[in-house]
């Protein structure tokens, strides 16, 4: 799991930001992905670093 780097806000969503060896990354999320997967998008936007993402299931998740 990849510790999250920076989000950023999106008309109809949010970006999510992560490195891999040296590499910034990235994926976005729809704000229903972000409430089906019962993820705070405020939170999300101002507290990137306490989440965390699973390149090999697409899944975002509050850090343990």
């Amino acid at each position: 799991m990849q510790r999250l780097t920076a989000s950023e806000r999106l008309p109809g969503g949010i970006t999510v930001y992560w490195e891999v060896k040296g590499e910034e990354m990235e994926t976005s999320f729809s704000f229903m992905e972000l409430i089906d997967r019962r993820i705070n998008s405020l939170d999300l936007l101002e507290n990137p670093k306490k989440y965390v993402f699973d390149e090999d299931t697409g899944t975002l998740f509050l850090k343990p």
